[in-house]
């Protein structure tokens, strides 16, 4: 329970310096789980997003920090102008009866819906260094 305490103490100083850019509510298929996370653009097309999502049917959770390369198509086509797919990836543990540490990687598209709002489209897969695969489908929305 230490471990898991320190690693949501990590995450939440981490990212606590960007909480004033975005807040992102996550709903993720399959397992059903919900999740929380952060993000903060660090220059003009990369991001880091750091979250946490919660699976209550098997009491785990997944905690994750990723660098994400994030253009806004607006910058090649004034029509396509809020239009943002991204990819990227990092470090992320799933907290079970067993703890795996790996390597996460994240490949999705967010549409801004105004200056504030973002709805957003993910795939997720996490690659246990000890072994394995976890993957799930993304679904939530970003607001700034």
């Amino acid at each position: 329970m230490r471990k898991v305490l320190w690693a949501l103490a990590l995450l939440a100083l981490g990212t606590g310096a960007f909480a004033q850019r975005a807040v992102s509510f996550r709903l993720s298929l399959p397992p059903a789980g919900l999740g929380l996370g952060l993000e903060a653009p660090l220059e003009r097309n990369l991001a880091f997003r750091g979250f946490v999502d919660l699976y209550p049917g098997g009491p785990s959770f997944l905690a994750a920090g990723e660098l994400l390369f994030k253009p806004d198509l607006g910058q090649v086509d004034r029509n396509l102008r809020g239009i943002r797919p991204y990819f990227g990836g990092g470090l992320g543990a799933q907290f079970a009866a067993a703890t795996d540490l790996g390597l996460h990687l994240s490949l999705g598209v967010e549409v801004l819906l105004d200056a504030r709002t973002g709805l957003f489209l993910d795939g997720e897969y996490l690659y246990p260094f000890g072994g394995g695969r976890f993957g799930r489908v993304v679904i939530g929305a970003n607001l700034r």
